[in-house]
């Protein structure tokens, strides 16, 4: 007889009731077809996956409309009639694990229905406007809001998915219940992901789950979300590295648990010593969290030492403070690895103390200590905002959120699709800084955040004035970096403005939105002025009477204006050209025309213009010379100016020598690109960066790749600092800007800017 097995040790228990990463779902060899899953037994398993779903749903809030609900079970099965999923599962399964998930968020009743709802306008022939006389409009509203924008058109996937997260933005600042019922649908499909045949499909929708709605889950604090999320879009993206982590942390799981439940006796006699009522977990790492630790410090598994953790949740702040005396007390702790969020919270309301401390056997454990409140909210974020009632605060919740008041104000002067992805992208990232203002007021900024980006942190007009920086007293640029902890103090002048330069400068998407509406505005005013004064010069020529001048139908019935601003921007700005307005008003003159300024320097009108890469609006075999103040480069805005004797110079609009030549306004005509193919133009760059080995070749590699040729570098190095200029050739704008993005990216980079200067 064999001796009695030992018993197992008992489980190490884990905090909350939040939601499971499933275990890894296999795909069949074959999958039922539809018509093979039709008949009276799929009646029958509906019939049973509805009776299960309303009692699910019940069991957890009591208090919900069944009648509601068991109408809008009924109408989503009907409307989903004959639609299978890739797991050749009735399609109605899909709404109804969302309405589960829904209810495990504590949503209320009408964002439930929306749920089950949530693609029958998508997919069926139901529209919203049925779903609103069914429903109402609050769920109406919820359908509508996470609808995806399909009829576009010949537009491309990008736009289109720019589009529909333009859409959800919007109506997420409304009423947060959208992105709720969008975590939802994206967990569940992302749960069952395993069934899609097609690779590429699957991999895409993985990789937007990792870069959008990972990201926002941890922007509305809900923790459980995110990490199962990342878990589920690492093993599509990496499925070798994944394969081969779940390999290592199933091998050292036994291990693990036992050193956990090593500490948990010691920590709980520390606390109970300390007369410290607390409730203390092992707390498991998430694959992806481990993976990226092990990206970002470039090292091995076995190498990642704070792989074992711990929670501490106790009643009061007090007592958070109090733990973390005691854990001090019993083991060593790291100094640089404390952070208080309790103090500092994260932008989306995050609490807790971080803390990491040198356990037995000299193996690093990290522990969190929280109130219950703030566990509750770093597991369910925005959710644990509202309890199960109807009439939910989640529209005041949205309408408070200053993100996302922010995203939705910045959105709207983003109208490339592309640009608007790539901020959104960038704006989730969730990385943070805490940089202290001389009264000690803690602002919070995304990592990589400038001492300009922190000007407009405090104040918008405060960043629009802003001429330079003091970091712990000391002066620095308004490219650098910020660090946490740093006190800044901000110096401005009432002389300064923005320029182009600066949105190379910044990272803040809200900096990023003021500079870019100060330049759009002024270069606005800028050019209605030009082309009210270049007007007025042609009407006084010509000699028009004054009644004439007043009379804007001519202008409205040849260019299709509507008023006088817009002609004189469109003047000004170079769309319309003086030629075919002088056209216009020639007509309206009693006399044959004078010549024009320019013709009496000794410029001539040819019958068209010389093909070149500049074309002067109306006139032609004219020298042209770049400014070699500002280096334009096709793409630019661009100015001409009238000299004496050596023709036009071309200038960027936001050229400072080119502004103080526009107060000649007789010599100010429009000027437009007409650019040959292989035509190159010099542009100068200043790179400032950590200096450290291999940096210059790195940086000579990007401009390797994108095809830009270097024609001169200078680089002075200062202490630990250097700083690289370089004159290179560029066909366009769109070629010099990819090449200053990759170069934000080369390690060590801290800004890159385009010089108004030569190298």
């Amino acid at each position: 007889m064999s001796p009695a097995a030992s018993p197992s040790p008992p489980p190490i228990p884990t905090p909350g009731a939040g939601l499971k990463l499933p275990p890894p779902i296999e795909v069949p060899d074959s999958l039922p077809s539809p018509e093979e899953m039709k008949g009276p037994e799929i009646e029958r398993s509906l019939d049973r996956a509805k009776e299960n779903l309303l009692a699910y749903i019940e069991e957890r809030h009591p208090d919900c409309d069944t009648a509601l609900l068991r109408k809008a079970v009924d109408f989503t099965v009907l409307a989903h009639k004959d639609q299978f999923r890739h797991s050749g599962m009735p399609y109605a399964e899909h709404p109804f694990e969302v309405a589960k998930l829904l209810a495990d968020f504590n949503m209320d009743t009408v964002t439930i229905v929306a749920g089950l709802l949530h693609d029958v306008a998508e997919d069926t022939l139901h529209g919203v406007t049925e779903i609103r006389e069914e429903f109402g409009e609050e769920v109406a509203f919820l359908v509508e809001a996470v609808t995806k924008i399909t009829a576009l058109g010949s537009r491309s996937r990008v736009e289109q998915q720019a589009e529909t997260f333009r859409k959800m933005l919007v109506s997420m600042a409304k009423d947060l219940r959208v992105i709720m019922i969008k975590f939802a649908d994206r967990l569940h499909n992302m749960r069952t992901l395993s069934y899609h045949r097609n690779e590429e499909k699957r991999r895409a929708i993985a990789a937007e789950t990792l870069e959008v709605y990972a990201p926002l889950a941890h922007r509305f604090g809900l923790g459980q979300v995110k990490w199962e999320l990342e878990d589920l879009s690492f093993k599509y993206l990496k499925p070798d590295a994944y394969k081969s982590l779940v390999h290592k942390v199933v091998e050292k799981r036994l291990e693990r648990e036992e050193y956990v439940r090593s500490i948990l006796g010691p920590a709980k006699e520390a606390l109970a010593k300390a007369g410290l009522e607390a409730q203390v977990f092992g707390r498991p790492k998430h694959l992806y969290s481990i993976y990226s630790k092990m990206q970002s410090r470039n090292c091995q598994f076995e190498d990642i030492y704070d792989l074992h953790a711990l929670r501490i949740i106790v009643k009061t702040v007090g007592d958070c403070y109090a733990v973390l005396g005691a854990m001090h007390a019993l083991w060593s702790p790291l100094q640089s690895r404390f952070k208080d969020y309790i103090a500092t919270p994260k932008s989306n309301h995050y609490q807790s103390l971080h803390t990491t401390v040198i356990g037995p056997g000299g193996k690093a454990i990290e522990v969190q200590i929280r109130t219950h409140e703030m566990d509750l909210v770093a597991e369910q974020g925005i959710a644990a905002h509202w309890g199960y009632k109807e009439g939910s605060s989640s529209r005041e919740i949205g309408k408070e959120n200053t993100w996302l008041k922010q995203v939705v104000e910045w959105q709207k002067d983003l109208t490339d699709s592309e640009e608007f992805m790539e901020y959104f992208r960038r704006d989730l990232a969730p990385s943070e800084i805490f940089v202290n203002t001389p009264k000690g007021q803690i602002i919070q900024l995304p990592q990589g955040a400038t001492a300009l980006d922190f000007a407009f942190a405090l104040h918008s007009e405060l960043g629009l004035h802003c001429v330079g920086a003091r970091v712990d007293g000391v002066m620095v640029p308004l490219h650098r970096p910020l660090q946490s902890n740093e006190r800044v103090e901000i110096l401005k002048s009432d002389s300064q403005h923005p320029s182009q330069d600066w949105l190379s400068i910044v990272v803040t998407t809200k900096a990023k939105h003021h500079i870019r509406r100060w330049l759009r505005t002024e270069e606005s005013a800028h050019s209605i002025q030009l082309g009210k004064e270049m007007m007025e010069r042609e009407f006084r020529q010509a000699r028009v009477a004054s009644e004439h001048q007043a009379d804007l139908a001519p202008f409205t019935a040849k260019f299709g204006v509507q008023n006088w601003e817009t002609l004189w921007e469109k003047l000004g700005h170079g769309e319309l050209s003086l030629g075919a307005v002088s056209a216009v008003v020639q007509e309206l003159s009693p006399m044959r025309p004078k010549p024009s300024m320019l013709s009496r320097i000794g410029i001539r009108r040819p019958s068209k213009p010389v093909v070149d890469s500049v074309l002067v609006s109306g006139l032609g075999n004219m020298l042209i010379r770049f400014a070699t103040c500002c280096h334009p480069v096709p793409g630019d805005r661009i100015i001409g100016y009238v000299t004496r004797g050596r023709g036009v110079s071309v200038h960027r609009a936001n050229c400072p020598e080119g502004l103080n030549l526009t107060r000649d306004k007789e010599r100010i005509v429009p000027v437009q690109w007409s650019v040959d193919a292989g035509q190159t133009f010099d542009a100068h760059l200043e790179i400032t960066a950590k200096d450290r080995s291999g940096l210059l070749r790195d940086l000579t590699d990007v401009f390797s790749k994108v095809g830009v040729n270097v024609e001169r570098a200078s680089i002075v190095t200062l202490r630990d600092q250097v700083r690289n200029r370089f004159r290179v050739q560029v066909r366009d704008l769109d070629q010099i800007e990819e090449t200053m993005e990759r170069l934000r990216k080369v390690p060590s980079v801290y800004a890159v800017s385009r010089r108004t200067s030569g190298a």
